[in-house]
């Protein structure tokens, strides 16, 4: 049976949880979400998590999940979830495939994975050497060149195409957080990187992009280790998720240190 929990639950803080929350670290902000949806079994071998409809659910399963408890959460997930429309979630590929083949044949729809993606943490970076510029902190002087930064990100994470004055707004408050940072090359902003998380042993890092122009020269790698070092000095873990579709990336993440813990699959349904 399938039970509702409260935010100021320790079912984060167990054992289990504990050894895969770096690939499901994600589900700590959706706690901290203003109504999320929080759900699990009554012996804690399954939670489910979305922030609000317009997001992905998050499924975590121990990894001594017994039988007949996948019948409980495919009943659980389709119940949950049947009245909800354009619904995604995101789960380990094998439960990932289970869930979606059982929600579809239900709802008479289909489903795709609409992305993979790759966690990683970093024990300890390895700072890469001989890479021009140094961090520093972007001013609102800078918001034209990081909107353009934005409308890339978009465009290379999700394939949606966006516009420099859509992206405005989001480029001004990010430029105005205590957590956003900017790699610089003489006076040029090459590249730009964000603390997007805290939770209580990990600091995510997300919104890694460098400008076309200045690929493959070490940027990235170098702000990510920036990052990271904050990250350790506040007695956490820096982690971070990548696109499996994009390599360069994660070759450049395992360069400085950070460890594979594991792949999540994001399942989207189509009438």
């Amino acid at each position: 049976m399938l039970i509702p929990f409260d935010k100021f639950s320790d079912i984060f803080d167990t054992k289990p949880f504990i050894t895969e929350e770096v690939r499901f670290n994600l589900m700590h902000r959706i706690r901290e979400s203003e109504n999320p949806i929080l759900i699990k079994s009554e012996n804690g071998k399954i939670i489910i998590a979305q922030s609000s409809p317009q997001y992905p659910a998050w499924i975590w399963t121990s990894k001594d999940i017994e039988e007949q408890e996948y019948k409980e959460l495919e009943d659980g997930f389709y119940n949950l979830f049947k009245k909800q429309s354009n619904l995604k979630f995101i789960a380990k590929p094998e439960i990932a495939e289970i869930l979606a083949d059982n929600f579809a044949k239900r709802k008479n729809i289909t489903w795709k994975i609409s992305m993979s993606m790759e966690s990683y943490y970093c024990p300890s970076i390895k700072f890469p050497m001989n890479i021009s510029g140094s961090i520093g902190k972007p001013s609102l002087d800078d918001v034209n060149i990081i909107s353009e930064f934005f409308v890339g990100f978009i465009r290379d994470c999700f394939g949606i195409s966006t516009t420099v004055d859509k992206q405005f707004k989001a480029a001004s408050s990010y430029i105005l957080s205590d957590n956003f940072y900017v790699w610089r090359n003489g006076n040029e902003i090459v590249s730009m990187a964000n603390i997007a998380h805290r939770s209580s042993r990990h600091g995510r890092i997300n919104e890694v992009y460098t400008s076309p122009s200045h690929r493959r020269k070490g940027y990235a790698g170098a702000l990510v280790s920036e990052l990271s070092k904050i990250i350790y000095k506040e007695n956490k873990i820096p982690m971070l998720y990548t696109d499996l579709l994009n390599p360069a990336s994660n070759k450049t993440y395992k360069k400085i240190g950070f460890v594979e813990c594991g792949i999540v699959n994001q399942v989207s349904f189509e009438v």
